[in-house]
């Protein structure tokens, strides 16, 4: 049986491309927008010509005939991946993710946020030699204990013609561009939690769910933060090279110098950690790339909690979300975005007991 990794990526974009233009995106209703936008390129050192198309049926004819080119059909893969700057303002400073931000009132949709925001941090314009292929589904930003903070639209985009290099903005670290087999392969061969392998970024439970405490009753917060320990949020190593990848001279920040504390790295020299809503993103983007549905995702960017003191309720945790994962797919089901928030309900039950 041939492996998900050897599925040839030209295969795969077309199958992605299909999958986006058949099958509807689901919007979450929510007045605190941001837009993404996923970016693929096709490494080759020629583009043939891409007859730009006007409706869905005319695109996916006019992708097909570019990626059987001869130049095209036997390329690799690559994703674009950016490690924002530190800031104090940023709530995701220094994390990995995809271009994007914030709606404004200049943007006339969440397409054109992915569009406005690529552009100021990375000089790349999304309406000049790239392809729309889609949407995935919207990810909801949630906070333990503070809900539904906001929903983040990805686009996904093809790039069919030579351009320039990356200009990162101050609001960029470093930019990447990532083999899209060390995504594939994670299809096959998950990252299992407290693994071997496995890698995680912790956040304190009881700072988020008594803030103010830290300050204000220092000991029952010390007690709290023992007694409940950590979440530890699963991480996907994406391995880099300084070949494909630009840094930010100004700011003179690499992947491994920003951090959120010292005990937070979201890079090492050699990889970007990437974690929470971008792996969800990455997640279906993966999903929807391949011809058949893997039966999990490629990593589960839901936390677990302390392997030492709650290992029973991670159990619980662990089987719910396989079970309900598998009815979870976009393809070929309509996803539910409501799985997290119904993750920490359970978790809220679970606690107790």
């Amino acid at each position: 049986m041939e492996s998900k990794a050897d599925v040839a990526h030209v295969e795969c974009v077309a199958q992605l491309a299909r999958h986006l233009a058949s099958v509807p995106h689901v919007h979450i209703a929510h007045p605190r927008r941001s837009a993404v936008a996923i970016v693929i390129r096709l490494v080759i050192s020629t583009y043939p010509p891409y007859t730009p198309a006007q409706t869905p049926e005319a695109t996916i004819q006019s992708l097909h005939a570019f990626l059987n080119h001869p130049l095209v059909s036997s390329s690799q893969a690559q994703i674009l991946f950016i490690q924002r700057a530190q800031h104090s303002r940023d709530p995701w400073s220094g994390n990995i993710g995809f271009p994007g931000g914030k709606h404004e009132l200049c943007d006339t949709s969440d397409q054109d946020t992915a569009e406005r925001e690529t552009r100021e941090e990375l000089g790349l314009d999304l309406t000049k030699g790239f392809v729309h292929l889609g949407q995935l589904d919207d990810v909801a930003v949630y906070l333990l204990g503070q809900g539904t903070r906001m929903a983040v639209s990805p686009h996904v985009y093809l790039q069919t013609q030579e351009q320039s290099e990356l200009c990162v903005s101050d609001e960029v670290a470093s930019a990447h561009w990532i083999d899209f087999s060390c995504m594939v392969q994670r299809a096959e061969r998950p990252v299992r939690p407290f693994s071997r392998e496995y890698k995680s970024i912790g956040a304190n439970i009881a700072a988020r769910i008594f803030p103010k405490y830290a300050q204000t009753q220092p000991w029952w917060f010390r007690i709290a933060s023992v007694g409940l320990g950590n979440l530890h949020y699963t991480v996907l190593p994406l391995p880099y090279t300084a070949e494909h990848s630009v840094t930010n001279k100004v700011l003179e920040t690499g992947p491994n110098c920003v951090r959120v504390s010292d005990h937070v790295r979201f890079a090492s020299d050699t990889e970007l950690y990437l974690w929470g809503i971008s792996l969800c993103m990455v997640s279906e983007l993966v999903d929807m790339s391949l011809p058949i549905a893997p039966n999990r995702s490629v990593a589960s960017p839901w936390p677990q909690l302390g392997s030492w003191l709650w290992t029973d309720i991670n159990w619980v945790a662990n089987t719910v979300h396989r079970v309900m994962w598998s009815t979870q797919r976009r393809k070929p089901y309509t996803t539910s975005n409501d799985f997290f928030v119904s993750y920490f309900r359970m978790l809220s039950i679970a606690f107790p007991l």
